[in-house]
This record gives C-alpha cells, structure tokens and sequence, in this order.
C-alpha cells in the first residue's frame, strides 16, 4: 500500500508524536507499504531525503508559528499528488496539517493525539477559536486512532459524532534487555556507574513542567543525576533554573541525542519521570518501565492508563507534581529501590501496534465514482 504520512514536525526532532509516527512509519516500510513522510522544515527549500529508508520530504514555512504553523506548500502538494497514495494519515489535532490532508480527497486516517485544549493561555484561546475547523478532520476522517482510552474519552467528549470511527491502539514499547553503549564506549550523555539516573524525555513546554522536577529534583536527601533530554521554547528558562537552584545533585541538559544514547540511558536510568498536565498517553514511561525503571508521574488519566496496561505489579507511583514534597519523597523511594528485571512488565511492542495498525489500513477502502475519482465512505 502506498501511504501518505503528514505530521508537522518529524524525526531528529524530539517528541511523542515525532516517536509515534517514526515507529509506525519504519515498521509499515519494513512489512512492505512504500512511506512517504511530508512534514515542514525551517529552511527555505523543499528537502527530499531519506530517512532508515523513509522518504521524506519537508516542506517550508510561510508561518513559523509554535501553535499552528503553515506551509502553502505542502497544502499544494498533496492534491496535486494525490495520485501516488493510496491512502492518508494525518497526524495532531493541535496543527493545520490535517487540513491538508483532507484536500486530497483520498481515505483517510486521522490520529489527533487529543489533549483537550492548548498549553498557554494564548493556545488554549486559539484552541476554541480552532475547534469549528478542527471538527472537520473528525467528519473527513474514515477512521480515528486514539492511542489511549483516556484520550478517546476526552475526544468523545469534546466530538461526540466521532465515537463510533474510534480505534484505541496504544503506543508500543521496544525491548531493551541490557546495557546499550554508543560505539566506542564513549558518549556525549553518559554518566559515572555511581549516578543514580532520574531522566525525562519529550520537547521542553511549560506544560511540562519540568521547572517542578527539577526543583523536586533538588531536594532530594539521595544522590542521583538528573537527565533531561529533548529541547524545545522553555529550555532558556529551565537552564536557568538549574543554574539558580545550585548546589546540588547534579542536572544535565542533552538536547537532542542519538537513539543509541537514549536507549544507554533508558537501560541505566533507576527512574523514569514525567510532571506533565496534559498526554494522549505516557511514551517515555512505558519504554522507562519496559527496561527495569522505575516511574513517578503526574497523576493524569493518560499515566494512570499505562499503568493499567503495565499491570498491578509495575513499579510506578502517581503524585500531584505542583505537591514538591509529594514529589520529592516518591522520587526518593524510587531511587531507593532496585531496578526490576526489564521483560517483567508486559507492554505492548511497536510490532504489534504497527500489525494493527496496518490492519485497519486494509480495512479502509476507497470507493470510485463515476468519473473515477476517489471519494470516502462515511464510516468503516
């Protein structure tokens, strides 16, 4: 099958959405579909690459806005290219290019990674201005995947009409069964065999809350590092804070890093953590869980759903972030204990989310008119 990924920011950049639509992506490549990934880049010029076999193309920006950016070219791109795919997967509700993706008129799958409302004042304003415009990806939609049923039930809420097109697939987990070192033993991130690892991956957003990790971070009465990796608008900010909050444990900021460092660090980290208001799932705390860490996360309906996924036994801890002590002392115990055997946690893999993935793809046909144009069915 020949598909047409859209999403607004790709791989190397850092995210949950770049992770989720790379892993779906390599996996439908590799299973035989011919992928072909248009997102946006900063530059001024189309680029056409390939990626671990993935081509690629990012198109500029004529609005290089953080909340809902816009590239006139690709819009024009997709229609006119319409011909070459077979079907479309648009990816986020929370940017324009699912509007593209409807103007080709081809099937259609929409994955919103629903959170609800946007992350500042002035993006939760845009987003009701938005919802009218956003409807329309849920009607042109042949079916939704929701990677939770937490962020199903938030979607249902906000679009009832989209229930009955909804498939719950989960974020997969890749097995890391032992240490991972960068060639040469030598990497840009590593850490004395003493440290006690804490880490926290994703694009650095005041949503995040990152500024209450480290401050957690810092009254720990335990030894241990502080990882943060990924980058993003409050990086400035969250270095500074650091800097302010010294002397301590020690806090590190990577930016972005090779997969083979942060699989090193996810197989030494003692602690997975994440302080975030808002997720469509916990992706970084399911791959923390599945290699031995143990997790402390904000108590949000996303979190408490990898937990039920990882079961009963699964070594994690929900806590009220904005509650420092709360913070700190679950922290502590975290790293207190031991890392648990990775394997013992029953995740689901990005094979099988891709196998399902892919069947839902076969399960969306397109249906010709009369003039040989290719429009959608209402439903599944």
């Amino acid at each position: 099958m020949r598909i047409a990924h859209v999403v607004s920011s790709y791989h190397p950049q850092v995210g949950g959405v770049e992770m989720h639509v790379r892993r779906i992506v390599e996996g439908c490549n590799a299973a035989g579909d011919e992928i072909t990934v248009l997102t946006h880049t900063s530059g001024k010029h189309l680029v056409q690459e390939s990626v671990n076999s993935i081509r690629v193309l990012r198109f500029p920006l004529a609005v290089r806005s953080p909340n809902y950016a816009f590239s006139p070219a690709l819009f024009r791109y997709l229609p006119e290219h319409a011909d070459e795919f077979d079907l479309v997967h648009s990816h986020s509700y929370h940017t324009l290019v699912g509007q593209a993706a409807m103007r080709t008129r081809l099937p259609m799958i929409f994955t919103p990674h629903y959170h609800g409302t946007g992350h500042t004042p002035f993006r939760a304003a845009l987003h009701r201005v938005y919802r009218p415009i956003g409807a329309r990806l849920f009607v042109a939609a042949q079916a939704i995947i929701c990677v939770s049923a937490a962020e199903r039930d938030l979607l249902v809420r906000d679009f009832p009409g989209a229930a009955r097109k909804i498939t719950v697939i989960p974020n997969g987990t890749d097995r890391r069964s032992r240490l991972v070192e960068p060639e040469g033993g030598v990497s840009t991130v590593s850490t004395a065999p003493v440290d006690r690892v804490v880490l926290t991956v994703g694009r650095l957003e005041p949503y995040k809350n990152l500024a209450l990790v480290i401050k957690a971070f810092r009254a720990l009465r335990v030894p241990g590092t502080l990882v943060i990796v990924g980058d993003g608008p409050d990086r400035m900010r969250l270095e500074q804070l650091a800097e302010d909050t010294r002397p301590g444990w020690p806090i590190r900021f990577t930016g972005r890093i090779s997969d083979q460092e942060l699989d090193g660090l996810l197989s030494r980290s003692a602690v997975v953590t994440s302080a975030s208001d808002h997720e469509a799932f916990g992706l970084m705390l399911a791959d923390g869980l599945a290699t031995g860490a143990r997790v402390v996360a904000s108590d949000i309906p996303a979190h408490r759903e990898v937990g039920r996924l990882a079961g009963s036994d699964a070594p994690i801890s929900f806590i009220d972030p904005r509650n420092a002590n709360q913070y700190a002392t679950a922290m502590e115990s975290a790293l207190s204990g031991n890392r648990v055997e990775a394997g013992l946690v029953r995740l689901p893999t990005w094979a099988e989310v891709v196998d399902e993935t892919r069947e839902l793809y076969a399960r969306v046909k397109p249906i010709l008119r009369d003039d040989n144009k290719v429009v959608r069915e209402d439903s599944l």
